[in-house]
């Protein structure tokens, strides 16, 4: 009797903290790829006979200054502060995120925010955007022109300066 009744405080137990978790990602759920393995990664669009084949998408979080100065072809600039930052993205494939450097913690965070909103498929650029440079990899300079600015004085999501009068 005391073996039943302890299995019933146990069983109600996990039934009422697992329905409250949420689940939360930390290093072990991001993959980082070498150049190589994002190349690939890259050019793979899933197409198979039971799903449409998605685009598939470099994602620069680093600041529109650095962006503006040199990206990986192609490469969408999504930030953390961007209010459109993860609606963007609907609609992609493959999401292969770099930072500025060697596993970029600006990229570690942008994937594991990814990854929380439901994206199955993201992986890090190990050597990030330096490695990508060292490796002989093209780059483009300018602005993103997917990104829809909804600028304005009053966007607090625009910089300007502090003592702006």
């Amino acid at each position: 009797m005391l073996r039943l009744a302890l299995t019933f405080v146990v069983l109600g137990y996990l039934s009422l903290t697992a329905g409250g978790c949420s689940k939360t990602y930390s290093d072990r759920d991001v993959h980082w790829l070498t150049i190589d393995e994002a190349r690939t990664a890259m050019a793979d669009t899933g197409e198979t006979w039971l799903r449409e084949a998605k685009p598939n998408a470099w994602i620069d979080p680093r600041d529109a200054v650095f962006y503006r100065v040199g990206h990986i072809p192609g490469a969408l600039n999504v930030q953390l502060s961007d209010p459109e930052a993860f609606t963007r993205l609907e609609g992609y494939g493959v999401l292969v995120v770099y930072g500025e450097s060697y596993e970029s913690p600006v990229a570690d965070a942008l994937i594991k925010g990814l990854l929380k909103e439901g994206n199955k498929v993201v992986k890090g650029l190990k050597l990030g955007y330096e490695g990508w440079i060292a490796a002989g990899g093209r780059v483009e300079k300018g602005e993103d022109n997917a990104k829809v600015t909804s600028g304005g004085q009053n966007d607090r999501w625009q910089r300007g300066l502090v003592n702006d009068q």
